[in-house]
């Protein structure tokens, strides 16, 4: 599946746009800059300690931090030190899961905020009990006795998730299987008419101008070559969207 079409499809369910992408993309792309994350997943800190902790210069966490900021990734807000000038904090802002999957015939990037589940989460009672039960802790008074049962309920989480990616490769695997029986099956066809099934079948749905996109071609030149498509029965076309004609 191609990204633009995963994000800008799904930006308004969950506030995603291509911009956050590339940016959480560009940020994770530096080791460095991973290891800051890590950090800050830990609580808010300053550049100083961070620096001394990750083994680095207290210039070059700096540099990284600002490039982070610009992002948008973290919130920046002053400390009171009573041995000195006020720390500058950093803590980070979002809540993003990056997924990007490819084989030779799989690509898929996306980017999810799940600091709000509920726009794009359906109703699921495991969850919502495992909700009730933090909840519960939560509203009870601060103390060590909650350390077990939330301990409890961070290792059935880890367990659900760690059976959610064994079925998430399985299920990539048998996809991948089925895209490359694809390529096989479209041999008989030109290159042109190829990258359109293709990107069909890969995505669900196209628009005529994504096509003409990313193929760099006129959209008058692929909606002929979807017509003929048309017409050998591979493909349906509605309005200006592309369906494979087995998924309407």
């Amino acid at each position: 599946m191609l990204a633009e079409t995963n994000i800008d499809e799904d930006s308004k369910l969950k506030r995603i746009t291509r911009h956050d992408f590339e940016n959480v993309v560009d940020v994770l792309g530096n080791p460095v800059r991973r290891q800051i994350i890590r950090k800050l997943s830990e609580g808010p800190d300053y550049a100083l300690r961070i620096s001394n902790e990750l083994n680095v210069s207290q210039q070059l966490a700096s540099k990284h931090l600002k490039v982070i900021k610009q992002a948008e990734l973290v919130n920046m807000f002053r400390q009171k030190s009573t041995k000195g000038a006020d720390k500058k904090m950093f803590s980070l802002n979002k809540f993003y899961s990056l997924q990007i999957d490819f084989s030779p015939n799989l690509y898929n990037e996306s980017l999810i905020s799940f600091n709000n589940p509920h726009l794009w989460i359906n109703a699921d009672s495991y969850m919502d009990k495992i909700e009730e039960k933090i909840d519960g802790l939560l509203e009870e008074e601060s103390g060590t006795d909650k350390i077990s049962p939330l301990g409890q309920i961070v290792s059935a989480i880890d367990e659900e998730l760690d059976s959610l990616e064994k079925r998430r490769a399985r299920l990539l695997y048998l996809r991948n299987l089925a895209m490359n029986a694809s390529q096989h099956a479209m041999e008989d066809l030109d290159r042109r008419k190829r990258q359109i099934v293709h990107l069909i079948l890969d995505q669900g749905s196209c628009t005529i101008e994504h096509l003409s996109r990313y193929m760099q071609l006129r959209e008058q030149s692929i909606k002929n070559i979807v017509k003929e498509l048309e017409n050998e029965g591979l493909v349906s076309c509605i309005g200006n969207t592309v369906y494979f004609s087995g998924s309407l």
